[in-house]
């Protein structure tokens, strides 16, 4: 998920969906779920007021990618200007944004950032296929996907990684702990 302090959100996530052709052929779970959204989905009025200025209900232009984010959308950092431009024309030229404009503009645009798993399941074993972080049967390999999330885009340290991969700070948290898992392990994992 996504957040302001620059931790896993956006950037190694937009990374999977650059690359998407030539895949393995898809396991069970991507042909359950496929095209469903990818990510769990939210109302903008459920997700607006944790970031808006709590006196004037406003929005910071500058947190609107973290409210769609938090959302569920895929925003990639070369988009977000274009959507604060679109916002901006709406209540005005760096004015802090409504949720009915919030509202408006996800009502028109945001289908248009929801990834499906299909696209995550050909995004990530793109990645595999090409020998980036796995093989061409799908199986990904937990250094080489270390490497890259820590060596491109929002760079994620590889403490950080680390924890992620562990399943976080829960004690009953759920994380992968082999040196490699499939494609639809490692898809499950990040949908938890």
């Amino acid at each position: 998920s996504s957040s302001k302090s620059g931790e896993p959100g956006a950037r190694p996530r937009a990374l999977l969906w650059a690359f998407a052709p030539n895949m393995p052929e898809k396991g069970k779970e991507a042909s359950k779920k496929g095209k469903e959204p990818f990510t769990q989905q939210y109302e903008v009025k459920d997700v607006f007021p944790h970031f808006c200025d709590r006196k004037t209900k406003l929005l910071a232009l500058q947190d609107v990618p973290y409210v769609l984010r938090a959302m569920g959308l895929t925003i990639y950092v070369d988009e977000e200007k274009g959507i604060r431009e679109q916002l901006e024309k709406v209540d005005g030229m760096g004015k802090p944004v409504s949720l009915q404009t919030m509202q408006s503009w996800v009502e028109e645009h945001g289908k248009n950032y929801v990834k499906s798993y299909d696209d995550a399941y050909s995004a990530v074993g793109t990645l595999c296929h090409e020998g980036i972080i796995g093989d061409k049967s799908g199986r990904i390999q937990i250094k080489h996907l270390q490497h890259l999330v820590s060596e491109v885009g929002d760079k994620i340290s590889v403490e950080s990684f680390k924890k992620i991969m562990k399943g976080g700070d829960s004690a009953v948290a759920v994380g992968i702990k082999e040196d490699s898992c499939s494609l639809d392990e490692f898809l499950t994992f990040l949908q938890k």
